[in-house]
């Protein structure tokens, strides 16, 4: 089924939805609203969407100790911790830069199945992870990728989320419930994640939109949030963990655009050097993954 068009369609819906979300994360800072926060309030806004759809389509959500394992592990390495750290890192470093980090889930994503023994690591892999790392580099060297004014430890903060993502990619494969079906569990995982962050709101202020604009913000954060949603866990059982983390590329072109064209932010040469050094590693280390859709 990887084959066919439907996955393809799936990851690039799903990758230009998400990548409108950094844009929007950096617009809500500006209108007072703290991190936590706009990562909760999209993950529960995306999270209610999905759960009404599984109302009108008469799937049930279940709530057996395997599915409330799913929806809590699935919403903390793939909503609750990536997101916070990327909306943490996105007034410090500009959208377009933090959704570079999107890229590198693929990558990640191949070296952890690789050393839990799912998945060999050809050399033709080992050499894209090792270009992806270079690119890397190239973006955090002083002097050449990053702007003068950006702190390059706000970079690897950021970079801990695809690390949190390739856990949260091969977890979800691995333990997918018996006879789970995608549009619940991506209520599940949502919902699951808004929980984990609503400690974290009296952590920071801004819990809440200060203006008519925070929540239009919010509002279109949650509504590219449940139809990207929708279609993610859909792509995941179809075409595998590996296949699914080359939404990467989508969100980071999409944020980059975006943030070019609408945010003024704009990056040197160099920077577009590191990305499409980056993007190579990740054609190179995918390749054979787009055939077999497995991890």
């Amino acid at each position: 089924m990887v084959g066919s068009r439907l996955p393809l369609a799936l990851l690039l819906a799903f990758g230009l939805l998400m990548g409108l979300v950094a844009p929007l994360a950096k617009l809500a800072a500006s209108q007072g609203l703290s991190a936590p926060a706009f990562a909760f309030w999209q993950a529960l806004g995306g999270g209610l969407g999905i759960a009404l759809a599984c109302r009108w389509r008469r799937q049930r959500m279940r709530w057996d100790t395997w599915h409330l394992r799913y929806y809590g592990l699935a919403g903390l390495t793939g909503i609750a911790l990536p997101n916070l750290l990327v909306f943490q890192a996105v007034p410090h470093l500009g959208a377009g830069l933090a959704s570079v980090v999107y890229t590198f889930p693929p990558l990640f994503t191949l070296a952890l199945a690789a050393t839990l023994g799912v998945e060999r690591l050809a050399w033709r892999r080992a050499g894209g992870i090792l270009l992806g790392f270079v690119g890397t580099l190239m973006i955090v060297l002083p002097d050449r990728g990053l702007p003068a004014s950006v702190s390059p430890h706000w970079l690897f903060i950021a970079l801990l989320a695809p690390l949190c993502l390739a856990v949260g990619n091969v977890y979800r494969s691995r333990d997918w419930p018996p006879q789970g079906h995608p549009l619940p569990l991506a209520a599940g995982m949502l919902l699951g994640g808004a929980a984990e962050l609503l400690p974290l709101l009296p952590l920071q202020g801004g819990a809440l939109p200060a203006t008519g604009t925070g929540a239009l913000l919010l509002a279109a954060a949650g509504a590219a949030t449940a139809p990207a949603y929708m279609m993610f866990l859909e792509l995941q059982r179809r075409a595998g963990p590996v296949y699914l983390s080359q939404c990467g590329f989508v969100i980071t072109l999409t944020g980059l655009a975006v943030s070019d064209l609408l945010l003024g932010e704009h990056y040197s040469p160099w920077v577009w050097a590191a990305v499409a050094t980056v993007f190579l590693g990740v054609i190179l280390s995918t390749s054979s993954s787009r055939k077999t859709g497995q991890v």
